[in-house]
């Protein structure tokens, strides 16, 4: 079947998401100077809570179902009572700064804009299907120019469904004016991206980055994305 249409997971896949910790540090190190605390302990607590706190709340967040700062918002308190501070703006005021720190960060991959050019000249239809709250990753959409770059843009938050259940597959590929097996899904996660994309009958390629232990079967693994143009 001939492929008429890609899709790429956001975070990992086009928009690098290597500046997490380096941002929760930043936040860390501001409220530390307020608060007189240790910031690499309280950065240590932010992801320890965060994982924490996660499975309680994940899935909903991504569904839209919880407004987008409400969880952020949590971890940060939590994170700065473990720490001895009870102050309820200073998490408030942590998210705040987090967002903004977090939108002079934001990067795409050096060869996303690169393909997604090449693919749309030849004629392929383009979307991109990303995990999230609507407010979060529009925002980062718009932070690098790539609102306008797809045909199709799915945010789980707003559809009330996530990868990597097949329905926003479906609707993905629905809007994309495609069927299944004439698309490609491209993303950096094994369950939600991979899995979820063969379970719905999209031809699964993982993009692996960092050379991690394969657990998923994808149809196709590639290290760069402009390896996807020997694909399609």
């Amino acid at each position: 079947m001939t492929i008429r249409a890609v899709c790429f997971d956001l975070d990992g896949t086009l928009l690098r998401d290597d500046h997490v910790d380096g941002v929760v540090l930043r936040v860390a190190r501001e409220l530390a100077s307020r608060y007189d605390l240790d910031a690499d302990a309280l950065a240590a607590a932010n992801e320890r809570v965060w994982w924490d706190y996660w499975p309680e709340v994940g899935e909903a967040w991504m569904r839209g179902q919880i407004p987008g700062d409400d969880v952020p918002i949590e971890v940060w308190r939590r994170a700065l009572a473990e720490v001895g501070v009870t102050d309820a703006s200073a998490a408030t005021a942590a998210v705040a700064l987090h967002t903004g720190l977090e939108g002079e960060a934001f990067s795409l991959y050096p060869e996303s804009v690169e393909v997604l050019d090449a693919l749309r000249e030849r004629g392929i239809r383009i979307a991109i299907v990303t995990n999230g709250p609507s407010g979060l990753q529009r925002a980062k959409l718009r932070a690098v120019d790539l609102e306008g770059a797809a045909d199709v843009v799915v945010v789980s938050g707003e559809h009330g469904t996530h990868k990597p259940d097949p329905a926003i597959f479906a609707l993905t590929v629905e809007a994309l004016g495609v069927a299944a097996d004439e698309t490609l899904f491209v993303g950096d996660n094994q369950v939600a991206d991979v899995g979820g994309a063969r379970a719905a009958g999209l031809t699964a390629v993982w993009i692996d980055r960092r050379g991690v232990e394969r657990t998923c079967e994808p149809h196709a693994v590639v290290t760069d994305l402009r390896d996807l143009l020997t694909l399609v």
